[in-house]
């Protein structure tokens, strides 16, 4: 089963528009395992104690991801930890920040975004 693991960025996007991400990701890559790691976690954490819009769609991004499976962050910063554990383990990233997505390429790492409400692989 493949491993996907969703960056902050892809949750909040999918939390403020809905889309059929779950199924999309699903006929992409087949059955996988999502995975969220402790720093992406603690970054929606983080929005999601402030107040307005931003927040609200951080706490429905954290309420999406309350099943995944959650796996450990070194010390670098959550866009390293990201490229490390894909890398690493053979996973896909998730997310639609473009130098995320820029570095996962540099990295030879596959990935999947948003484009036109639906997910496609990148």
């Amino acid at each position: 089963m493949q491993k996907v693991i969703f960056d902050s960025s892809f949750l909040m996007a999918v939390a403020e528009t809905p889309t059929t991400w779950f199924e999309d990701t699903t006929e992409i890559v087949g059955g996988f395992r999502p995975i969220l790691l402790e720093c992406a976690k603690s970054e929606l954490e983080s929005l999601a104690s402030e107040g307005g819009s931003r927040a609200r769609t951080a706490r429905v991004a954290l309420q999406l991801s309350s099943k995944f499976s959650s796996e450990r962050c070194g010390g670098a910063k959550v866009d390293d930890e990201l490229v490390s554990a894909a890398k690493t383990s053979g996973a896909v990233v998730a997310t639609v920040d473009s130098e995320l997505l820029r570095s996962l390429k540099a990295a030879h790492v596959g990935a999947i975004t948003l484009g036109g409400g639906r997910v496609r692989l990148v």
